[in-house]
């Protein structure tokens, strides 16, 4: 400890998140030694012992660079340690609140730790790290964990739910949770109850202007398919050599509006002349920005900044064309988006399940998606319940009434699983009710006075299923933290693999 810490003194004084950084100065990186012997064999240190001082002056590769690195650290009460990377040895330390790679070769995604948290994968220290920044949650989602194994089967998944809200960073609640989803007696309604505010969150979040760029999925022959998901997803940068011109394209998923496009090329490796075109829902790309439009901050690796536009877009393609300039190649380390997607309301009720009033005909007919088949009450109080089986944002409800067999009046109730009935009535002629996107999982209709028909019925909306809102609590927490990126992926694989069925 007081070798390491006389030499550090040296190189980094008493600056702890500059230890880590110290030993590259200190050790030569030699496959060979001074007098030309393999570092595989033991006479590449003349049979002495292999310590921290035949490091400094005979020299080493990357495990002897790691390992006193992590030493160098660990003589100042610094946390650190070894991992392995392919072919290579690396190390993380902690500096500035987050553990950092040092000696890195190939980044976190294919980086082995010597000393686990949940998983050997070294990504999996950071997001411990991240559990443990809010301590108390940590130890609180750890009880509800514990807690949840303990109790009735079918009450274990709103136990783990719950505490994934309290520590979103605790992998082991989130593998709790896949397999108390998948138990058998969960009530479909518990499910839904649970999920409702997790929702309502997600929905306030979604009229939010942010970068919808990230992580959807981007094409380029030149960049490669690859190479753009990490550049969506902020893990990387893409270049394309040795072309005068070259697209590529980003399908945002959902019509969106756009707010301003960022370009952040890499030193002078950038476009002279581009063109940014935009796919609207039922049009070709049509030209919408072009280089003129920029607005340059920096010099080296220049920011470019362009307004957005009025076009409802769902995919947008940049055309590259090189202009003189001074590299052979186009490179980009960012592309942002900002803007916000929309949910456009769909039929949501065709083919669902309808339970319907004694007497009454087939109820079927109400959802078939024809007109050709009629549906009737057959008494002057009627009524049919639609079980949407998922979450929906209710737009509105449209009824197609047989000619002169509407009812006098009409009221319609909906709730998600068991949770509190909301009302509206209807106004006469009652063709469409409008339910303010308001969530439900069944749909009630009653209908007083008269003999009601219908050629049929259909709830607009948005639907939701279990997994989709479970993935966009994960990406709630972890998107933002382009470091967790890897542990991400682990959490969607587990979210899709689970048996639930809405």
């Amino acid at each position: 400890k007081q070798w390491y810490q006389r030499r550090v003194v040296i190189t980094a004084g008493d600056n702890p998140n500059k230890i880590g950084d110290t030993n590259f100065k200190m050790i030569n990186y030699k496959l060979n030694n001074d007098d030309g012997i393999f570092i595989g064999l033991l006479e590449y240190y003349y049979y002495i012992p292999i310590c921290l001082k035949a490091w400094h002056d005979i020299g080493g590769v990357c495990g002897s660079i790691s390992t006193m690195s992590a030493g160098m650290c660990h003589a100042y009460g610094v946390p650190a340690t070894p991992v392995g990377q392919p072919r290579h040895c690396a190390y993380v330390w902690y500096r500035d609140g987050n553990w950092h790679l040092g000696n890195d070769n190939s980044g976190w995604g294919t980086t082995i730790g010597q000393q686990n948290t949940w998983r050997s994968e070294a990504y999996f220290i950071r997001v411990m790290n991240e559990a443990q920044k809010n301590l108390e949650g940590y130890r609180l989602s750890e009880k509800m964990r514990i807690i949840g194994r303990l109790a009735n089967p079918e009450d274990r998944f709103e136990i783990l739910e719950d505490a994934t809200t309290e520590c979103p960073y605790n992998f082991a609640v989130w593998l709790d949770l896949k397999g108390a989803i998948n138990e058998p007696n969960l009530q479909k309604e518990t499910v839904q109850n649970v999920l409702l505010p997790t929702l309502l969150k997600q929905q306030e979040k979604e009229t939010q202007v942010s970068d919808i760029a990230r992580e959807k999925v981007g094409t380029s022959e030149c960049f490669g398919d690859d190479r753009m998901k990490k550049l969506l997803v902020g893990l990387g940068s893409v270049q394309c050599k040795d072309q005068e011109t070259f697209d590529f394209e980003v399908d945002l998923g959902k019509p969106s509006t756009i707010k301003e496009v960022k370009i952040k090329w890499i030193g002078f490796n950038r476009g002279v002349e581009y063109g940014i075109y935009a796919l609207g829902e039922d049009s070709d790309y049509v030209l919408v920005r072009t280089h003129k439009d920029e607005k340059v901050e920096g010099w080296w690796y220049p920011l470019i900044t362009l307004d957005g536009w009025d076009m409802t877009t769902t995919k947008i393609k940049f055309h590259m064309t090189k202009k003189g300039g001074r590299a052979n190649s186009f490179a980009i380390t960012k592309l942002i988006v900002m803007g916000v997607c929309h949910d456009f309301p769909g039929d949501v009720s065709k083919g669902k399940p309808v339970k319907e009033n004694p007497g009454s005909s087939d109820p079927v007919t109400l959802v078939d998606g024809t007109n050709s088949t009629i549906w009737n009450g057959n008494s002057e109080t009627s009524w049919f319940e639609i079980n949407l089986k998922r979450i929906c944002a209710l737009d509105n409800i449209e009824f197609f009434w047989v000619d002169g067999a509407k009812p006098e009046n009409v009221k319609v109730t909906y709730k998600v699983g068991s949770g509190q009935e909301a009302q509206k009535l209807g106004e006469d002629p009652f063709k469409k009710v409008p339910l303010s996107m308001d969530c439900g999982t069944t749909v009630r209709v009653e209908m007083f006075g008269g003999n009601a028909a219908l050629k049929g019925v259909k709830a607009c909306g948005v639907s939701y299923n279990v997994k989709e809102v479970l993935k966009a609590k994960v990406r709630e927490a972890y998107s933002l933290k382009k470091d967790l990126y890897y542990v991400r992926m682990h959490l969607d694989k587990s979210i899709n693999n689970m048996t639930y069925e809405d």
